[in-house]
């Protein structure tokens, strides 16, 4: 138990050693709230659901962080059907105790199961609709309403009590007991149920939770031609006077037996023939259908084949058609370009596809990017670079890539320069490499080609036993499927 101030463990049974708190009230609370606890669990045992709940609320009122009890009381409302109250109880449990808590699996197993959350839903908005129904005195529909509602959540009490209350004002009494049996066998003790089984009781004049089996043996206890008695712990049922057969009746049970006879015959072994007839039938048939099925399957499949022979043929045509077209629109824009028409370069530019492109062609249409977005490229610069600075090197490989796509000697190769250092911060080797290596290519002689060569004799061994493991893991895999 903690200190319900300092929230210490409390080690003296009259006051917080931690913060000096007299704690025999709050003592005494908890364990009456566990007191409460216990005499619900009791209840709940033997189905006195009405109330386990009641002294379960005790229990929360007394102590609101008894867990216990409020997991308990969420579990006695989903059993009475309330699911609503159910999951109340244990999310507040779980926002209480978040750790090692029951409460969040019996939520979790709720949440897990749309179909079930869709059928709770579906309930509550049945019953209300049927309280609105009964609010305008429209019993007929309100029962229709109630009965879709129990098919849905069987549990449901309160749905099984107004079920009853309406049969009662409809005076379709048997009903009604039927349904208060029905929620009594959910909750034994409810107050609800029980009145209105006393209000029955007193209407029809018999007890309402006698069901039908129990009056037929009523009757046959009262029966004069049966004679019933005990022997021991046996109870021995006879005739109260012996028949004996005569001629005609012998004569009578034979005819009978034979048409019984006869009758089972007609229904067991015609059926079977005629069952064994429609086998045959039904295999010719499906014999038929499989031999249509496999026609049609080498039908379709010519069909796809030819399908795709036409597709590829529109799509090389559209292809072709669109590399050309790129290839005009990047004269365009170089000739735009060279007339100092930067904004009818960059129209041009943008129609253009780089992936139809040759390399030639391609790095011909980077530098007229660049020269069209020298603007663009410098902020890519800057942000990359500053990324660098910050030591953020995926921000700064990503927009210094894109630099480099275009210009890879943009400012004096510090673009090329920083991306490669960025590569190899973030653990790249392979990547870190061929930047290095291209520098290095790009401007020998530098200080920062002095770095690059070092770095890539630093490199080369790192990336070559990668891809030495990835060769063996791919062997390995290979191996592993032959042997399979």
């Amino acid at each position: 138990m903690r200190c319900i101030k300092c929230g210490a463990v409390l080690t003296d049974p009259g006051y917080c050693s931690s913060c000096g708190t007299e704690i025999k009230i709050y003592s005494k609370l908890i364990r009456l709230s566990n007191t409460y606890y216990n005499m619900g669990l009791e209840k709940a045992k033997v189905r006195n659901l009405s109330g386990a709940a009641e002294d379960l609320r005790y229990s929360l009122e007394l102590n609101k962080n008894n867990i216990q009890a409020r997991n308990l009381l969420g579990l006695i409302c989903f059993e009475v059907g309330d699911v609503v109250s159910a999951l109340t109880e244990w999310i507040i449990s779980k926002n209480l105790e978040p750790d090692k808590n029951i409460a969040d699996e019996y939520i979790n197993a709720i949440q897990a199961n749309p179909a079930r959350l869709d059928t709770i839903n579906q309930t509550i908005k049945k019953y209300n609709q049927s309280l609105l129904y009964c609010q305008q005195g429209s019993e007929d529909l309100a029962i229709i309403q109630l009965k879709k509602v129990l098919s849905l959540n069987p549990k449901l009490v309160k749905a099984h009590q107004l079920l009853a209350l309406l049969y009662i004002k409809t005076e379709e009494y048997e009903r009604a007991g039927r349904e208060l049996r029905r929620a009594l066998a959910i909750d034994q003790t409810d107050n609800i149920s029980l009145h209105y089984q006393a209000e029955l009781e007193e209407l029809t004049g018999k007890p309402a939770g006698r069901s039908q089996k129990a009056e037929k043996e009523k009757k046959d206890s009262k029966n004069p031609d049966i004679i019933s008695y005990t022997s021991g712990n046996e109870t021995i049922i006879m005739p109260a006077a012996y028949k004996e057969n005569t001629g005609v009746n012998v004569i009578l049970n034979i005819f009978i037996g034979l048409v019984v006879g006869v009758a089972l015959m007609w229904f067991l072994a015609v059926p079977a023939k005629v069952q064994s007839v429609r086998s045959e039938t039904s295999d010719q048939i499906r014999e038929y259908s499989d031999q249509l099925a496999a026609r049609q399957t080498e039908i379709n499949e010519l069909q796809s084949q030819l399908d795709a022979l036409q597709g590829n043929a529109e799509s090389e045509e559209e292809t072709a058609e669109e590399s050309g077209s790129s290839y005009e629109l990047l004269i365009d824009a170089y000739t735009s370009l060279q007339a100092e028409d930067t904004e009818g370069a960059e129209a041009s530019l943008d129609q253009v596809d780089p992936d139809q492109l040759s390399d030639n062609a391609r790095t011909l249409y980077n530098q007229i990017y660049g020269s069209v977005h020298a603007d663009e490229i410098q902020a890519l610069f800057d942000a990359g670079s500053a990324a660098y600075d910050a030591q953020n090197y995926e921000e700064a490989v990503t927009n210094l890539q894109r630099v480099v796509d275009y210009d890879e000697r943009y400012s004096d190769g510090y673009a090329l320069y920083y991306l490669a250092r960025s590569y190899e911060n973030l653990g790249q080797n392979a990547e870190a490499l061929e930047m290095f290596q291209r520098f290095a290519d790009a401007y020998p002689g530098t200080q920062r080609a002095t770095y690059s060569n070092n770095a890539i004799a630093r490199l080369q061994p790192l990336v070559q036993q990668e891809n030495t493991e990835d060769q063996t893991e791919d062997t390995g895999e290979s191996a592993g499927t032959a042997a399979q």
